[in-house]
Order: structure tokens, then sequence, then C-alpha cells
């Protein structure tokens, strides 16, 4: 089972947050979840987005948002 990290794509940090795929390309990823970072007070939410886009843009099992 892969696991996907999300980073702040602003100040580089960890969100403290992972995900781990379930193997269905069309699954939606976190669709009602508000992720705050602790380091520039950004507010992120993941609309539309699913597993086969995480997949296609992660570096190194480290997506950034």
């Amino acid at each position: 089972m892969q696991e996907i990290v999300f980073y702040c794509k602003n100040c580089k940090k960890s969100l403290h947050m992972s995900y781990f795929l379930t193997g269905e390309d069309d699954a939606p990823v976190l669709p009602s979840v508000a992720i705050k970072c602790t380091c520039c007070k950004r507010v992120l939410q993941l609309k539309k987005y699913t597993e086969k886009k995480l997949l296609e843009h992660a570096v190194h099992d480290r997506f950034y948002i």
C-alpha cells in the first residue's frame, strides 16, 4: 500500500497529513476536508482531486498543494 504525504507549495513544510491509496483511480480524495498550513496559515481544500491526479503530480511520494 502506497502513502502520499501532503506538503505546502509555498513554504515546503509538511501539512502533517497523509493519504493511503486504495487502488481506484477515479476515487475522490478528501473531498470536503479543509487543511491548514501551520507555517504560512493557508487553508486548502482538495476539490475534484482523484487518486490518479495525486499519483501523476506526486514527487517521491510527496504531493505539494
